[in-house]
């Protein structure tokens, strides 16, 4: 199930996540951007399913983008009522090395030029590669 407005997408599952990703990237054209954005919003939303909604489809995952041509930010929102304290890994650590999960936030990092994450919501921002034809 998915609704939209203007800027916001609301998912109840991931069933709809490439989807909307992929709708997202269009309204804002972002095509030189295309593998980065996909790779943040999807960690963001998998972690937010999985972690703030604990697997349950029936919690909405809300996701907002603004956007001004030269960059864009992403608020991807949970339904949890409990606030949990958030640590991005270490995965160079050798506790983490070998670990199957717990880079998605790592990843998300890396991609983002800035990320904050509080009060249930995690806030990407990322600066815009030029779109225009060469």
């Amino acid at each position: 199930m998915i609704g939209k407005k203007s800027n916001e997408y609301v998912l109840y599952g991931l069933s709809m996540c490439a989807e909307v990703i992929d709708n997202i990237i269009s309204e804002i054209g972002a095509f030189e951007d295309y593998f980065d954005i996909k790779l943040m919003l999807t960690e963001a939303m998998v972690n937010t399913f999985n972690h703030g909604n604990r697997g349950d489809k029936d919690r909405p995952i809300h996701i907002e983008y603004l956007c001004d041509g030269e960059s864009v930010e992403f608020t991807v929102k949970d339904s949890n009522f409990e606030v949990e304290e958030i640590s991005i890994p270490d995965c160079h650590s050798d506790e983490n090395l070998l670990n199957e999960s717990g880079r998605g936030l790592f990843l998300i990092n890396c991609i983002a030029d800035e990320i904050s994450i509080s009060n249930k919501c995690l806030i990407m921002k990322k600066k815009m590669k030029s779109n225009s034809s060469l």
